[in-house]
Protein backbone atom coordinates (compact mmCIF):
# COMPACT_ATOMS: atom_id res chain seq x y z
CA UNK A 1 0.00 0.00 0.00
CA UNK A 2 1.32 3.29 -0.85
CA UNK A 3 0.79 6.35 0.59
CA UNK A 4 0.99 9.54 -0.33
CA UNK A 5 0.92 12.99 1.71
CA UNK A 6 1.37 16.03 0.52
CA UNK A 7 2.19 18.74 2.90
CA UNK A 8 1.81 22.20 1.59
CA UNK A 9 3.23 25.22 2.62
CA UNK A 10 1.45 28.17 3.91
CA UNK A 11 1.81 30.13 0.64
CA UNK A 12 0.68 26.82 -1.40
CA UNK A 13 -2.29 26.60 1.04
CA UNK A 14 -3.31 29.87 0.31
CA UNK A 15 -3.37 29.50 -3.24
CA UNK A 16 -5.28 26.28 -3.29
CA UNK A 17 -7.70 27.75 -0.95
CA UNK A 18 -7.78 30.70 -3.11
CA UNK A 19 -8.61 28.69 -6.11
CA UNK A 20 -11.18 26.60 -4.55
CA UNK A 21 -13.08 29.25 -3.74
CA UNK A 22 -12.54 31.50 -7.02
CA UNK A 23 -14.03 28.23 -8.80
CA UNK A 24 -17.04 27.89 -6.28
CA UNK A 25 -17.83 31.67 -6.74
CA UNK A 26 -17.78 31.68 -10.36
CA UNK A 27 -20.59 29.00 -10.49
CA UNK A 28 -22.65 30.07 -7.65
CA UNK A 29 -22.64 33.78 -8.67
CA UNK A 30 -24.56 33.74 -11.60
CA UNK A 31 -27.18 31.48 -9.59
CA UNK A 32 -27.77 33.23 -6.67
CA UNK A 33 -27.70 36.45 -8.87
CA UNK A 34 -30.85 34.94 -10.85
CA UNK A 35 -32.38 33.91 -7.70
CA UNK A 36 -32.02 37.33 -5.84
CA UNK A 37 -33.80 38.84 -9.27
CA UNK A 38 -36.64 36.67 -9.78
CA UNK A 39 -40.07 36.81 -8.92
CA UNK A 40 -41.69 34.53 -6.78
CA UNK A 41 -45.33 34.27 -8.19
CA UNK A 42 -46.06 34.40 -12.37
CA UNK A 43 -48.34 34.39 -14.52
CA UNK A 44 -49.49 32.61 -17.43
CA UNK A 45 -47.94 35.27 -19.28
CA UNK A 46 -44.98 35.60 -17.82
CA UNK A 47 -44.89 31.67 -18.38
CA UNK A 48 -45.25 31.60 -21.56
CA UNK A 49 -42.42 34.53 -21.71
CA UNK A 50 -39.92 32.16 -19.92
CA UNK A 51 -40.42 29.01 -21.21
CA UNK A 52 -42.88 29.50 -24.37
CA UNK A 53 -44.83 27.32 -23.09
CA UNK A 54 -48.42 28.02 -24.86
CA UNK A 55 -51.50 28.26 -22.33
CA UNK A 56 -53.23 25.79 -23.67
CA UNK A 57 -49.82 23.17 -23.11
CA UNK A 58 -49.93 25.10 -19.69
CA UNK A 59 -53.53 24.32 -18.83
CA UNK A 60 -52.96 20.33 -20.31
CA UNK A 61 -50.56 20.46 -17.48
CA UNK A 62 -52.26 21.38 -15.19
CA UNK A 63 -55.37 19.12 -15.70
CA UNK A 64 -52.61 16.38 -15.83
CA UNK A 65 -51.26 17.16 -12.18
CA UNK A 66 -47.85 18.00 -14.54
CA UNK A 67 -47.47 21.43 -13.36
CA UNK A 68 -48.51 22.67 -9.93
CA UNK A 69 -50.50 26.35 -9.67
CA UNK A 70 -52.52 28.50 -7.71
CA UNK A 71 -56.15 29.59 -8.69
CA UNK A 72 -57.83 32.80 -7.70
CA UNK A 73 -61.22 33.13 -8.86
CA UNK A 74 -60.43 32.76 -13.11
CA UNK A 75 -56.94 33.93 -12.87
CA UNK A 76 -53.19 31.50 -12.25
CA UNK A 77 -50.68 31.63 -10.65
CA UNK A 78 -47.52 29.84 -10.83
CA UNK A 79 -44.25 29.59 -8.17
CA UNK A 80 -41.53 30.26 -9.62
CA UNK A 81 -39.63 26.93 -8.03
CA UNK A 82 -42.35 25.09 -9.54
CA UNK A 83 -41.88 25.93 -12.87
CA UNK A 84 -38.16 25.57 -13.12
CA UNK A 85 -38.36 22.11 -11.39
CA UNK A 86 -41.11 21.35 -14.08
CA UNK A 87 -38.72 22.29 -17.05
CA UNK A 88 -35.66 20.32 -15.11
CA UNK A 89 -37.80 17.20 -15.11
CA UNK A 90 -38.37 17.18 -18.56
CA UNK A 91 -34.43 18.09 -19.67
CA UNK A 92 -33.21 15.94 -22.11
CA UNK A 93 -29.25 15.55 -22.16
CA UNK A 94 -27.52 15.85 -25.13
CA UNK A 95 -25.43 12.80 -26.56
CA UNK A 96 -21.59 13.55 -26.48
Amino acid sequence: MNTEIFIPTKKEFQDILSETVDAILAQRIPQIIRQANRKEILTPAEVKELTGMSYRMQKYHRDQKNLPHSRDGRKIFYQTTDVETFMTDRRIEARG
